[in-house]
């Protein structure tokens, strides 16, 4: 079985929420997926829209549902 290796920055940033307990400022996350808080503001912002994530605070955010 591979590693899995996400193919876009969307599926970076909900990798990263799923493996961190609790919320995850934007900032931090962008960190982590490699790119500017800028591009990880907005790509969240479409995925708040999606219903896939929820903003929890000031550009905090987490996952909608945790399995």
């Amino acid at each position: 079985m591979s590693a899995f290796t996400p193919s876009s920055v969307a599926q970076t940033l909900l990798f990263h929420l799923a493996r961190t307990p609790g919320a995850v400022h934007r900032d931090r996350l962008a960190e982590l997926a490699g790119t500017t808080k800028d591009y990880a503001g907005r790509v969240l912002s479409r995925m708040v829209k999606r219903g896939r994530v929820e903003r929890v605070g000031r550009g905090t955010y987490d996952l909608v549902s945790r399995v």
